[in-house]
């Protein structure tokens, strides 16, 4: 598999189609992930209203759902959505925030793996555990860091896909992608995303761009993961010593603007694999 031209191809497609991502996101989040999908070159539109949610899926390429403040008036919104993009026969991406935490979320997020409604799921290794094992014990929306040992991760990873047949892209300090039957393996980032609101539902937003403009969903989590990652590292670099988190995110919307523009700005590393 060759991931650098297809990574590069399906960048120079994403922003000449411009794809419209819908997107049923949280309150605390909604601002950064409306402004990375516009860096990558996606035009994104966010509607929870019930009445209007399945009309605007109609008119998507891509619907991505985000748990981070669920209530019920958004399960209906995102259960209709999710019916329109069926129908349409769009991608669906699901980010399970905070799953480990509340059996409110927990319960619902099943509910739409079990029915077969989802094409990716973008989590962290705490959140992706808690649906694969059906258990939420956890407290907060942060990964376990007891959880990130290495193999853990590309284990619920290849577990949870083939389970949900779904592609599962399980984000840390080493991001492991697989659809039940190949696992990608990636090392790029910067530890500053941990700094900061929203790098997880950022990285969600640009696997569903990428999921908007190609059939494959193990490239579009892998791709999506990789922009953000590369974007990291670059808007860390751009950091001057007076600089902190603030500054690095605002770097990272222009880094992934950058890297989408410029694409190989910053190659993929040797570490990088496909098993």
């Amino acid at each position: 598999m060759d991931l650098t031209n297809t990574f590069g191809e399906l960048v120079d497609k994403l922003r000449k189609q411009r794809p419209i991502v819908h997107e049923i996101t949280n309150y605390v989040t909604a601002e950064s992930c409306a402004d990375v999908a516009l860096a990558a070159g996606a035009s994104p539109i966010m509607a929870d209203e019930p009445e209007e949610a399945a009309e605007i899926t109609a008119g998507a390429n891509a619907l991505i759902l985000n748990l981070g403040t669920l209530n019920f008036n958004k399960q209906i919104a995102m259960e209709r959505s999710v019916a329109a993009a069926k129908a349409k026969g769009i991608p669906i991406i699901l980010d399970p925030v905070g799953v480990m935490a509340s059996k409110f979320r927990l319960n619902f997020a099943l509910k739409l793996l079990n029915n077969g409604c989802i094409d990716i799921v973008r989590g962290n290794c705490s959140e992706c555990s808690a649906l694969l094992t059906g258990t939420a014990d956890g407290q907060g929306v942060d990964n376990i860091e007891g959880q990130t040992e290495e193999g853990v991760a590309l284990k619920v990873a290849k577990d949870a896909a083939a389970k949900f047949n779904c592609v599962f892209a399980v984000t840390g300090a080493i991001d492991n992608i697989s659809n039940g039957k190949q696992a990608v393996v990636l090392n790029n980032g910067h530890p500053l995303l941990q700094d900061i609101t929203g790098s997880g539902c950022m990285t969600t937003t640009l696997v569903g761009c990428c999921a908007a403009v190609t059939k494959d969903m193990l490239v579009a989590a892998a791709l999506g993961v990789v922009i953000m990652g590369q974007s990291a590292e670059l808007a860390a670099n751009f950091l001057e010593k007076k600089d902190g988190p603030g500054m690095f995110k605002v770097r990272l919307i222009d880094c992934v603007y950058h890297v989408t523009t410029k694409w190989n700005l910053v190659n993929l590393k040797p570490e990088e694999k496909v098993s």
